[in-house]
């Protein structure tokens, strides 16, 4: 059932004619679309013009706040320690795609005077807030799961992990920053915690009832694990991030409809 307070109009990226009637009468702007497409079709440079045509619509609408869900591939190569603070230093077309919406994101705010907020996840996990809704995966989880299925050993290096984002999480962060006075330009919005892919591996096995057995591989070291400050998004929320029953559920529901998601 749809929220009654909630007005729903569809607008496609590309229609950025359409964008003025789509704004008005709102406050705030939550920019979280991504254009996708095939490899040659220039999709990142169409998902960064969308992005900056959105951000300059949404001056002349008289819209107070704009927030732009990011990413922390803004940070690669990712190093030991990272924050908000740091400058933007993408080495993939993704990182880039993102680093370059923000920077539009911030010249749109200047312009016009508005609150430009940017929200950096991590890989976002947890199942579908809404059935039938759009799913995408971490290719690496999905991996997993299909060799759980087919009773194939899972091989992953001894304390490797991710600090990955709950899409619960995501979505109160959000909700609590299109109202908040004064608040901070970036946040990395990112479980506290590492977590491993020896650990992630388990959890999908049990989640499918599998056979499976996890190998770990030796440690390279050709890399240190990167870990993201929390401090930020924790103050936000007034609590400790934890990814774990998310990336559980997450696990659940791929298990359940593994064949509908491709790598």
């Amino acid at each position: 059932m749809q929220e009654p307070r909630l007005k729903i109009v569809s607008v496609d990226l590309a229609q950025e004619n359409r964008f003025a009637e789509a704004l008005d009468g709102c406050q705030a702007v939550i920019h979280a679309a991504l254009v996708w497409g095939e490899p040659g079709e220039e999709f990142e440079l169409k998902d960064t013009i969308a992005a900056a045509k959105l951000f300059e619509a949404a001056g002349p609408a008289g819209i107070e706040r704009c927030i732009f869900i990011s990413s922390v591939a803004v940070h690669r190569p990712f190093t030991g320690e990272m924050n908000e603070d740091q400058a933007l230093a993408p080495i993939d077309i993704y990182g880039a795609t993102k680093a370059a919406g923000e920077l539009f994101l911030r010249a749109a705010c200047a312009q016009h005077q508005m609150t430009g907020i940017v929200v950096r996840p991590g890989p976002v996990v947890g199942p579908p807030s809404v059935v039938g809704s759009p799913f995408r995966t971490e290719r690496r989880i999905n991996s997993m799961v299909a060799a759980a299925r087919a009773g194939r050993p899972i091989e992953v290096e001894a304390g490797d992990g991710r600090q990955f984002s709950g899409l619960a999480t995501v979505a109160k962060s959000v909700s609590l920053l299109t109202n908040l006075d004064n608040p901070d330009p970036t946040y990395i919005c990112v479980d506290r915690s590492i977590l491993t892919w020896e650990w992630i591996a388990r959890q999908v096995v049990a989640c499918a009832g599998s056979s499976s057995e996890v190998h770990l591989l030796p440690a390279t070291g050709e890399r240190p694990v990167p870990r993201f400050s929390t401090s930020r998004i924790e103050k936000l929320l007034g609590r400790a991030t934890d990814t774990r029953s998310s990336l559980v559920a997450h696990i659940n529901h791929l298990v359940k409809f593994s064949g509908e998601f491709a790598n």
